[in-house]
């Protein structure tokens, strides 16, 4: 028997979920909620989540901040969390979950993590990349964005989604509306 073959925009562990394949549109005042995030928490990463309707599948239409938790390891653990929130994220995970399993029943799926760069490019790190898939795996089922912030300022802001069986991730559109 065949295998059946994914639609073109169906991420492969994700089926049902176009958002994880890119191609959104955000609303532009939430856009601009997150680079006032960014802006305020600069010269540290910020971080949290974007939400849209589930029957509007490529929709962002709002955003919670999460608590960068990078500085809270750091003085735990230093040798196991040698990064700070400058250069840095790190999101709870069980809180993490429970919003994702929340915004779901609530038919407002989580869409996108975002979070800062300080004073460097809106690409997707190497961090971020170990963080988020591993062994080929997408491991939270979403988009990235990632916000520049440049001596206080947004200078650019860019989509990633995963690239399925890889450990890598490629710049997707973002529409502002």
């Amino acid at each position: 028997m065949a295998k059946a073959s994914l639609p073109m925009n169906e991420h492969p562990q994700y089926p049902g979920l176009p958002w994880v394949t890119g191609d959104l549109t955000i609303a532009a005042e939430v856009l601009e909620e997150i680079e006032a995030h960014a802006r305020a928490e600069y010269p540290s990463e910020c971080c949290g989540f974007v939400f849209g309707p589930a029957d509007q599948a490529r929709r962002l239409d709002a955003s919670t901040r999460e608590e960068n938790e990078a500085d809270k390891y750091h003085r735990m653990d230093p040798e196991t969390f040698p990064r700070t929130s400058k250069e840095y994220f790190k999101i709870n995970e069980l809180r993490a979950s429970r919003t994702m399993e929340e915004a779901e029943k609530a038919g407002r799926p989580l869409k996108v993590v975002y979070h800062s760069h300080c004073d460097a490019g809106a690409y997707f790190s190497d961090e971020d990349k170990a963080t988020f898939s591993q062994n080929g795996t997408l491991m939270w089922p979403c988009a990235f964005l990632v916000v520049s912030v440049q001596e206080g300022e947004v200078v650019e802001r860019k989509l990633w989604v995963h690239v399925p069986g890889s450990d890598d991730f490629q710049e997707s559109p973002l529409m502002v509306r």
